[in-house]
């Protein structure tokens, strides 16, 4: 049996999974307008940039009007193949408000969007379209990827600054230990951070609705995603696969104890793996503080902090008392492992399956946006009147009309 849903209905099922109305049509008119101003590179340069004042982006209520572009480009002595994009991005300003001790988010319609590349020393301009170009699907459902971003941030006012700091350390691609099951730590936690969990439905969606994915087909295509691929290997990543990799990594494990002024020859192998684990815990938990004071550090002059002074600076002394406490707070959250930072890989690895299967599980309730397709019937009709009636039967009986619809 059939179910016919009306046009909101269909909406409301999309916003549901968490895909806004609109964001594929946007996305496929971002990738147009970044492709158009690629095309139009002919010199090598570090950096490009470019801004669109018409662009007319419409996801659900929200508009972006203007975008502005940045494409990048790193040269790597060791790499010799054609351009790559290493990552892609969406700004997101935002002041702490000192008064409020909150993370107040600019609202605008603009889109600052980034593109990134990694390139060879003989690099050709006209790689960054091709390369942009070469899989449209895929580029497709990272633009809408990356306006899910935008849009999910301009419904937020405000938001805790802890929650972005915590975010932007796995993001930012500080934390490398020359460990590949290190970075696979690192790249997991990224990958389950709330930010990106908003995003991943709307990404795998588009890929599906671009590549024309019938109800029969869904289940080859979500159990071949990249984005179910990779949700796959961290639900399975546990704590004993995490130190069994760790005790075959030994001679890099060594390496790093020499690096950073050890004697790695007076150590068991154990004491090794343990040790390891604490550094990583204590880098995570630095940088997680690092970044949070620098996004409550406003640096700025006011005009609250004027009137402050005209009043014996007795209002800045009690902002800073509060934003110090609401900094005490978000260190001893980060640093609560701090003397069992076993502790925090056990129930990091757990918080992965958990993660996980949640947004896999969410992921595949996108197989309700696959349209039902279109069938036409075609039958020998052997009792044209009996036909005739189990028609209307079924489907009620057309009404009889007395003018023409359409306009010639």
């Amino acid at each position: 049996m059939k179910i016919i849903i009306t046009e909101s209905q269909l909406k409301l099922i999309k916003e549901a999974v968490g895909v806004p109305e609109g964001i594929m049509g946007a996305a496929e008119e971002l990738y147009e307008v970044i492709s158009n101003h690629l095309k139009t590179i002919e010199d090598r340069e570090d950096e490009y940039k470019f801004v669109t004042d018409d662009i007319n982006l419409t996801i659900s209520d929200f508009n972006l009007e203007r975008m502005n572009l940045t494409v990048g480009t790193q040269v790597y002595d060791e790499y010799d193949g054609k351009a790559v994009i290493a990552s892609m991005g969406v700004g997101n300003s935002f002041r702490f408000d000192d008064s409020i001790l909150m993370q107040v988010n600019f609202r605008d319609n603009e889109l600052d969007i980034m593109v990134n590349y990694v390139v060879s020393e003989d690099w050709e301009p006209e790689e960054l379209y091709n390369t942009f170009t070469n899989d449209e699907n895929h580029v497709i459902s990272v633009m809408a990827h990356e306006l899910k971003h935008r849009f999910d941030r301009s419904k937020k006012r405000t938001s805790l600054v802890g929650d972005s700091a915590q975010y932007q350390t796995f993001s930012s691609g500080k934390l490398d230990f020359g460990i590949q099951v290190i970075s696979d730590f690192m790249r997991y936690s990224y990958y389950i951070q709330l930010t990106e969990n908003l995003v991943r439905p709307t990404e795998v969606a588009t890929r599906m609705i671009k590549k024309g994915i019938t109800k029969e087909k869904f289940y080859d295509f979500i159990m071949n995603d990249e984005v179910m691929v990779e949700l796959k290997k961290i639900q399975n990543f546990s704590y004993d696969y995490l130190t069994e990799q760790l005790y075959e990594q030994m001679d890099r494990i060594d390496a790093l104890i020499n690096y950073l002024g050890g004697n790695p020859n007076e150590m068991g192998d154990q004491e090794k793996v343990m040790k390891i684990l604490e550094l990583v815990y204590i880098n995570i938990v630095n940088l997680k503080v690092d970044i949070f004071d620098e996004y409550i550090d406003n640096n700025n002059d006011s005009f609250e902090s004027a009137i402050s002074r005209l009043f014996g600076g007795s209002i800045t002394s009690k902002r800073n008392e509060e934003k110090d406490n609401v900094r005490r707070k978000f260190v001893n959250f980060v640093s609560k492992y701090q003397n069992r930072e076993i502790d925090f890989f056990k129930d990091e690895c757990e918080r992965f399956n958990y993660e996980a299967t949640k947004l896999m599980k969410k992921i595949s309730k996108i197989y309700s946006l696959i349209p039902d397709e279109k069938e036409q019937t075609n039958e020998s009709i052997l009792d044209w009147d009996l036909h005739q009636k189990l028609m209307e039967k079924r489907y009620g009986k057309r009404p009889i009309e007395t003018s023409y619809k359409y306009k010639k």
